[in-house]
């Protein structure tokens, strides 16, 4: 695979008109020439301020003679037609589009796809593909001899082309179109019925030649939500072999404790029960985590035991600690679930964030009566001036 040129669309360029043309990049009228789509011209006129500044004839040549109304000399209306301004300004307008309204411009010229507020139209240059996009070439990335269905092989290739970066330098609008398309896309893939969809991802994610985090994210997604026991095995070796990348090893533990939660209960053990130093270069220890409370939920099982261990396990990276303190206060019906809370709240290890996670998760499940007696009787012992400050503090909002 071979980087691929940068692609340029064959939309007309659209120049200003020509009172406005003049010597220089921005002529006359000091607006810059835009690409714009076919069939969208922009009418030129001079701002406000400009107005108050320029004389009749300069304002002329820029079609605004200046009125607050924002009439030309002739005394037509600079709004167009089947256009409500509702808030008066001229940036923003609402016109009818097919039955949609459609917010446009001044110009009326449509600013996102009807119907579809979230999509924006690019009005500035064209899509070109960033230097570091690869060029797909169907074959390679799936195999002619793979039993795969010609129409889930197009589908899976045109996805993995859409996901190319874009070039880094185009504006924002681009940037967001090209995201809220590709994740409807992963969206509408990862709900597909039709299984050759899920084994044409595998595939592509296992022949993939680029290193983007996120087109293989997106294909192993994809293949372990509709094609899960196809999956399975590849994610239980991504999650716990190591010299894998571990950007694709963090993504598999987390779908392993979908597509097959037995196996994910049973690999993560180890990685969560450590009380030493990690025997192994792996992903951060809350994947492991996060992982093991989605297949405990759907296979039923407690995850008190283990959140428990979690938040009282010193060895844990730290962030993995605050995890399993924030999900103990959906369980403070149990036990173990309030010991664990309580032994974090009086910690004496210098962790100040978990003492105040242990705090908030208490106000959070226990009854009033019971959380501020402890927390009333945790202030009047405590010794670190800030911790004591902050128990003040949410004493004061929920005890009294």
């Amino acid at each position: 695979m071979r980087p691929i040129a940068n692609r340029t669309s064959s939309a007309p360029r659209v120049d200003p008109p020509a009172a406005c043309a003049g010597d220089g990049p921005e002529g006359r009228c000091g607006a810059t020439t835009a690409r714009v789509p076919a069939g969208r011209p922009r009418a030129l006129r001079a701002p406000v301020w400009l107005a108050a500044l320029l004389p009749p004839f300069a304002l002329a040549a820029c079609g605004s003679s200046g009125a607050p109304g924002g009439a030309d000399e002739q005394g037509a209306s600079a709004e167009p037609a089947g256009v409500s301004q509702p808030d008066g300004s001229g940036a923003i307008a609402v016109r009818t589009i097919g039955g949609q309204e459609v917010a446009v411009d001044a110009d009326g010229v449509p600013l996102h796809e009807p119907g579809d507020p979230d999509l924006m139209i690019p009005l500035v240059g064209e899509p070109e593909l960033s230097p570091a996009a690869v060029e797909i070439d169907p074959l390679e990335l799936l195999p002619e001899e793979l039993p795969i269905g010609q129409a889930a092989r197009d589908e899976i290739v045109e996805f993995v082309r859409g996901m190319q970066p874009l070039k880094e330098s185009l504006t924002s609008d681009h940037h967001d179109r090209h995201f809220i398309l590709n994740q409807r896309a992963a969206r509408r893939l990862s709900q597909s019925t039709d299984e050759e969809v899920g084994w044409a991802a595998l595939h592509a994610f296992t022949n993939y030649p680029g290193e983007h985090t996120n087109v293989r994210r997106e294909l192993l997604t994809i293949g372990a939500r509709v094609s899960p026991k196809e999956a399975a095995p590849l994610l239980e070796t991504l999650a716990f072999t190591y010299g894998h990348r571990l950007s694709d090893r963090a993504e598999a533990v987390l779908l392993l404790g979908e597509a097959a939660p037995e196996t994910l209960l049973l690999g993560a053990r180890p990685y969560l029960e450590r009380q030493g130093k990690p025997f192994q270069t792996a992903p951060p220890d809350e994947f492991y985590l996060r992982g093991w409370l989605t297949a405990c939920e759907r296979t039923g099982r407690d995850p008190v035991p283990m959140l428990a261990q979690c938040a009282m396990n010193l060895a844990l990276e730290q962030y993995t600690r605050h995890l399993a303190v924030q999900e103990l206060a959906k369980h403070t019906d149990d036990p173990l679930a309030r010991g664990a809370l309580e032994a974090a709240l009086v910690e004496s290890t210098g962790n100040a964030y978990i003492r105040r996670m242990a705090a908030q998760s208490i106000v959070a499940g226990y009854s009033r009566e019971e959380a501020c007696t402890i927390l009333e009787r945790v202030a009047m012992r405590e010794a670190d001036i800030n911790m004591a400050r902050f128990l003040d503090v949410t004493i004061q909002e929920n005890c009294r």
